[in-house]
């Protein structure tokens, strides 16, 4: 039986779904140039295989296809393919980190994290020898589909307590979307890693958690974009619920309305089955 991998989005944004007959099929077409979508299923597959077929598409015609081949290979985590990075790493002039979608600021902060890991992801982004395209860039890591570890959970608590408190100096340079997109990315991951089979955020120290319920706190009830706390309300349901009730005691009894309050609903009625548990 073929291994279906769902959710995944087309050119267009529509939603398909790819077999692992259609990942075989594809690496077969060699010097033919892949979609999107099979781009993205072959780093969900985490399938060493597919390294050679990614590469080459680091010189894709269409950028979105370049960048995600560079998560693709980030997701499947072979060190290999340190070298291959390096050189469109080195083929893209320092001028590109002006642009607005850096791809050189991509690539250094994928080669920084697949050659260094989560700790080298926390010293580069406290590092003041590392440029700021690069550093706002280690948090859209985690819009790949790697996979994560309690090292990578920690440092996204750090990030996102400096992006919230504008800690770091370069953080006040940013335009205000690529700042929340970042918080949105680190928010996204703690989802993720909140819904893995072995759930990472049983695992994060209470010192970490108490940090990333006062970051939660201070996110809703910022002006931020109304997804960001859509995140925060779905993933508050896999905390402990003194934790949870603690993090969305800022909007528990506001006039909150649309996709938050009803993700609200769904993770307070969550939060009091277990609550019950624990008398």
């Amino acid at each position: 039986m073929n291994l279906l991998i769902q959710h995944l989005y087309d050119k267009n944004n529509m939603q398909v779904t790819i077999t692992d007959e259609q990942l075989l099929e594809a690496y077969k077409q060699k010097g033919e140039e892949l979609p999107i979508e099979l781009i993205i299923a072959m780093g969900a597959s985490h399938n060493i295989m597919y390294v050679p077929r990614l590469q080459e598409a680091l010189y894709h015609q269409t950028m979105r296809v370049r960048i995600k081949s560079m998560h693709s290979l980030l997701s499947i985590g072979d060190t290999d393919s340190l070298d291959a990075l390096r050189i469109k790493e080195q083929s893209i002039p320092e001028e590109d980190f002006l642009s607005s979608i850096s791809e050189k600021a991509i690539l250094q902060s994928i080669i920084i994290r697949l050659e260094n890991g989560p700790e080298g992801a926390v010293q580069a982004f406290f590092n003041e020898g590392v440029h700021p395209a690069v550093k706002n860039k280690l948090l859209y890591n985690y819009s790949s589909t790697m996979i994560l570890t309690l090292e990578d959970v920690q440092f996204v608590i750090k990030a996102l307590e400096a992006y919230v408190n504008k800690s770091e100096s370069w953080m006040l340079k940013l335009k205000k979307t690529s700042y929340e997109d970042a918080i949105i990315k680190g928010l996204e991951s703690l989802w993720r890693a909140s819904e893995q089979k072995k759930p990472l955020m049983d695992y994060v120290s209470s010192v970490f958690i108490e940090k990333l319920v006062e970051i939660g706190s201070q996110i809703l009830k910022m002006k931020i974009d109304s997804y960001a706390k859509e995140v925060i309300v779905i993933f508050a349901k896999y905390l402990k619920p003194q934790y949870a009730y603690s993090m969305l005691e800022p909007i528990v009894n506001s006039s909150i309305r649309g996709d938050i309050k009803r993700e609200l609903e769904k993770t307070l009625q969550i939060l009091q089955m277990d609550k019950r548990k624990e008398d």
